[in-house]
Formats: C-alpha cells, sequence, structure tokens
C-alpha cells in the first residue's frame, strides 16, 4: 500500500505536468491555400513528450510540429507513447466518444504519418532479443516479428478501409546503437564485448541487422500491397549521418537513448518534408521559408542573452536547404543555455467561458485504474475554468494520505537515500525537460516548473522541520534524505491557460464541447483535449484523459 500511495503521487505530478507540454510561441508562418490535414499515430517517438528540450519547446522542435507549421498544415497528434503494433490496432478503431474525436481525425486526414513497430522488441527484453540474435536463436524473435507482421497489416487495412483517399506516410525504425548508448543493459553490451568478443562497430552492425528484420515488415507489405502507403526511410537518414559523423549522430538522441533528441526529430521532419515534396504534396519553397522562420524565432525566444542571437540567425537565412538549417542551427547553438522560463499568454480570441466555474474533482480521476479520490482531500480539491482564460487545477492530498507517508518517511527504512535520483531521473530525463536542471538546487528546480509548465506545491514551507531537511540533503549530496517528514496540508497546483471550441463529429454528427489545455502552434491543437458536458441536472461536467498514463482527470459542478 505504501508503494502505491507514493506512485500514485507522483504520476499526479508527472501527469499535470505534462499538460504544460501543448505550450509554443510565435505565429504567423504562411499557409497552404488549400487546407490540408495530417495526422500523427503511433508511439513516443511521434508523441514527442520525450524528446522535446525544454518541455516547453515541444511544439517547435518535435517533427510532427514542425511538419504541419512549415506546410501551414491543419496538424493532429494522436499517437501515444508505449504502443505496439496491438496497441496500436485497438487504439484507431475506438469510436468518437468524446472532444479528441480520434475516429472523425483518422477518416478526415489527408496525409497520415505512422511511427511504429519500435516497442514491439524494445518492450520485450531488447537486450536478451540481442545476444540470442547474435547466438542464432531465433525463437522468441520470429514469434514477436509474426505478431507485430500480423498487427501491421491489420492497422494499414483498417485506416485504407476507413480512409482510402488518404496518403499514407509510414517511417522506418532507426538504429538508437551508438558508443555511450544505453539502449542495452551494460550487462548486455559487457556480455557481447567480453564473451561474444564484440566490437562498438560489430554491435552497431549487428543491430543494424537485427532492424533489417524489423523494417522488412515495412518493405514487404508494401511490395506484397504496391501503393499501400510510401516510406519515410528514417532509419537510413540517420545512418547516413551515422556514417559520416557519429559525433552527430549520437546528439540525434534524447539522453535515455531512445527517443530522437530536438535535432533528431528535426532530421525525422526534414525525411518526412522531402517525401511529401517528392509527392507534390508540399509547396517546397513556403515551407523552406516557413522552416527559417521558425528556426530564427526560437533563436529570439531562447537566447538573445547569449549574444550569439545575430550570428545564428544570419547563418540560417544564409542556408541554402531545410538540411543545412538543421545542422546550421544546432551547430551553433549546441552549449548554449536556453532562456526558457516563462508563462503563455490567454487565448487572444476569447474563446472561454462567460463566467469563472470551478469544477469539484470526482471518483473518475484515476491513473493506470488507480483510483486518485482515494489519496485526494474531496473538499479541497478542484478545477477551475476562469473567465480570464486561466485554467487552475489544485490537488490537495487527504489528511490519511499525508500521515501514512510520513509515518513511513519519517520511519526511515525505505531506502530513499539510496536511489540515485541523478542517473534514474536527473541525467536521462529531467536535464532535457528542463536544461540546467540541479539536484542540488531544489529551489530552482521549483522556479523550473513553474516558469516551464505553471506547476507548483503548495503548502511547502522551507522553514518546516522535513522540508527544510529535504533541501538540506538535496543540496549538499543531491539525494534524498533516510528519512523526512511533509506538512499534511500538501498538495499540487497547476495554472495555465484554456480555450474552447465546438467540434462535430463527421462519423455520428455529434457535437462536443473541447477544453483545450495550454497553446498550441498555427494548425495545432495543446496537448490535453477535454470534454465539457452540460448534465440533465444543470451542472456541467470536464474530463481529460492522458492516453500512455490511462490518466483521467474530471470534475462536476455543484448542482
Amino acid at each position: 500500500m505504501r508503494f502505491r500511495v507514493i506512485a500514485a503521487l507522483l504520476i499526479l505530478v508527472l501527469s499535470v505536468a505534462v499538460i504544460g507540454g501543448g505550450i509554443v510561441y510565435g505565429e504567423g508562418l504562411a499557409d497552404n491555400s488549400e487546407e490540408t490535414i495530417i495526422s500523427f499515430w503511433g508511439d513516443s517517438i511521434a508523441e514527442g513528450v520525450l524528446g522535446a528540450s525544454p518541455i516547453n519547446e515541444r511544439e517547435t522542435n518535435c517533427y510532427y510540429a514542425i511538419v504541419g507549421r512549415t506546410n501551414g498544415f491543419t496538424y493532429y497528434n494522436r499517437a501515444v507513447s508505449g504502443h505496439k503494433t496491438a496497441n496500436m490496432l485497438e487504439f484507431i478503431q475506438r469510436p468518437d466518444e468524446g472532444a479528441e474525436m480520434n475516429d472523425t481525425v483518422l477518416r478526415t486526414s489527408d496525409i497520415i504519418h505512422i511511427s511504429i513497430l519500435g516497442n514491439d522488441l524494445l518492450q520485450n527484453n531488447l537486450s536478451g532479443l540481442v545476444i540470442d540474435y547474435a547466438a542464432g536463436e531465433r525463437g522468441r524473435l520470429d514469434e514477436l516479428l509474426d505478431i507485430a507482421r500480423e498487427n501491421f497489416a491489420d492497422i494499414i487495412e483498417y485506416i485504407r478501409s476507413v480512409n482510402p483517399e488518404a496518403v499514407i506516410l509510414m517511417s522506418t525504425v532507426y538504429n538508437p546503437m551508438y558508443i555511450g548508448s544505453s539502449i542495452l543493459s551494460d550487462g548486455a553490451i559487457e556480455y557481447l564485448r567480453e564473451v561474444m568478443g564484440m566490437s562498438d562497430d560489430d554491435m552497431r552492425a549487428l543491430t543494424d541487422s537485427l532492424l533489417l528484420e524489423l523494417n522488412g515488415i515495412v518493405y514487404d507489405y508494401l511490395e506484397e500491397n504496391p501503393g499501400a502507403y510510401h516510406i519515410t526511410d528514417v532509419a537510413e537518414a540517420f545512418n547516413d549521418i551515422y556514417k559520416v559523423d557519429r559525433d552527430r549522430n549520437a546528439d540525434l538522441f534524447y539522453n535515455d537513448g531512445v527517443h530522437p533528441s530536438n535535432e533528431g526529430h528535426a532530421v525525422i521532419a526534414g525525411v518526412i518534408q522531402r517525401k511529401l515534396e517528392e509527392l507534390g504534396l508540399s509547396n517546397a519553397n513556403k515551407a523552406f521559408k516557413n522552416y527559417k522562420k521558425l528556426r530564427a524565432e526560437e533563436t529570439d525566444r531562447l537566447y538573445s542573452a547569449t549574444g550569439k542571437a545575430y550570428e545564428i540567425k544570419n547563418a540560417i537565412k544564409n542556408s541554402d536547404t531545410i538540411e543545412e538549417v538543421t545542422e546550421t542551427y544546432f551547430d551553433l547553438t549546441d552549449g548554449l543555455q536556453a532562456d526558457y522560463l516563462r508563462h503563455n499568454e490567454p487565448d487572444p480570441r476569447d474563446r472561454h467561458l462567460d463566467e469563472d466555474t470551478r469544477f469539484a474533482v470526482t471518483d473518475e480521476c484515476a491513473v493506470w485504474d488507480i483510483p486518485l479520490m482515494t489519496f485526494l482531500d474531496a473538499e479541497k480539491s478542484h478545477i477551475t475554468l476562469y473567465a480570464d482564460g486561466r485554467i487552475v487545477l489544485e490537488a490537495y492530498i487527504a489528511e490519511w494520505a499525508a500521515t501514512a507517508a510520513n509515518l513511513a518517511l519519517a520511519g526511515g527504512g525505505l531506502g530513499l537515500e539510496d536511489i540515485d535520483i541523478q542517473s534514474m531521473i536527473a541525467d536521462p530525463y529531467a536535464s532535457e525537460l528542463f536544461p540546467g536542471f540541479d539536484l542540488k538546487d531544489p529551489m530552482g528546480i521549483l522556479d523550473m516548473l513553474d516558469g516551464t509548465l505553471g506547476l507548483g506545491l503548495i503548502g511547502i514551507d522551507p522553514e518546516h522541520p522535513g522540508i527544510a531537511a529535504l533541501i538540506e540533503s538535496l543540496e549538499t549530496t543531491g539525494r534524498l534524505p533516510a528519512s523526512f517528514s511533509l506538512p499534511n496540508d500538501i498538495g499540487i497546483r497547476y495554472e495555465g491557460t484554456y480555450y474552447i471550441e465546438e467540434l462535430t463529429s463527421s462519423v455520428t454528427g455529434e457535437t462536443y464541447t473541447a477544453v483545450y489545455t495550454g497553446l498550441a502552434g498555427e494548425g495545432g491543437q495543446p496537448y490535453i483535449i477535454g470534454t465539457l458536458t452540460e448534465n440533465e441536472d444543470g451542472t456541467m461536467s470536464v474530463k481529460a484523459k492522458i492516453e500512455f498514463l490511462n490518466f483521467v482527470a474530471a470534475g462536476r459542478t455543484e448542482a
């Protein structure tokens, strides 16, 4: 039970934090003369929750947004982190049930881009699969490939059945194996090196060979079904960079060794862009100008204080290709400290409720099927949509839960001091999401959370003995103390912006009221899409879900 309480609190923090991931700055990129709708489906590579650095630049740096914005498309991201082919197949067949309207998006898209297959191996003990593959043992691998092949065929055939006119783009899976990569466990690397006598180049070749078999699913299906889709060969683009510049290839990856970095996303966007141009689906000149503008605006936004902005923008201006803009931009910004702490402004079109409306959180709130109301104070926790365009969520921990947590924390014995937060969280994730993140500066971390996500902690007094002990331990060791306590009246507060739109399903004809949290680029949507409903008793309900966490936030006004 103690673990479940702690896990629920941590996931709540993460879930609320992700709300801020849809923020973007800068508008006015040129539109196409006719609206083109592009949607992105698949896994975490496409979703981009882990990938953008800093997190509040997600819709400038993730490839779905680059492609959508530079082409002036209407774009939708419906990818879900962690999805394997089986998950995606189930997801795309869901009917419209709220303002997300995934079925409508799938059926009305002119262009559909897919990134999938990677997790079919990654989530099945990839290190073990690689070692077996090196030894010529293929039993488990062939079983997984057969499952993925069948699901993949069903995905394409279903999309074709509901949207036969769409142009489908299918990405290949890139190779994340490079010197220093963490895609394989340390034990697997040691075994391949010491027992099987492999060099770094041998291991790269081994994983290349394995991925050829995985990507073979994409090529084989297309050979058997000519014209079913077009391949955006991301694997080849990454490999081409690896062949000429291994250091740059390593820079294409997030610190976790799996997801693409900002530069990796830009390279993927470039591959997709070239395919769109090849197919006559993009105005190449407009897209190139818009991409330059995107990077120049990002330069002004993040790097004005460095004194390098003019040099960077001038180099962007003088670049001759999209690929040159990408390489130049990331070369010149490498090592620069971005100034990214800011708050986004309310929707300028004033698409808000007419009066401040407070929603008490309900029993529908859950994460991974754990009912959050078990741990929250129902009387204090709420979601408020303000008439001025602000949204505020306050989640207070129930007194009994805080007491139980403090009993566990104060008693010690949880081994908290042995948890290597630096290597488990800070290095692979936090330092990318929040550049400059420093475990030994806890107050600075709070400033980062507030300045990027509008996220804060309620009831945290630095003078409280337990909080003081926690701060001192982090400042001196970068680790949690063996024992400490928290104030009983603690909680999480998120403040951001929202706007409202009326949407009609093209499938069911039903109209939904969407509550979008955060701002998005021209043609896009924020990450969180809630559904606002008027109930028969005169109350109103709001409900939103983060798919990859199976996290539901829900509230209801009083009768």
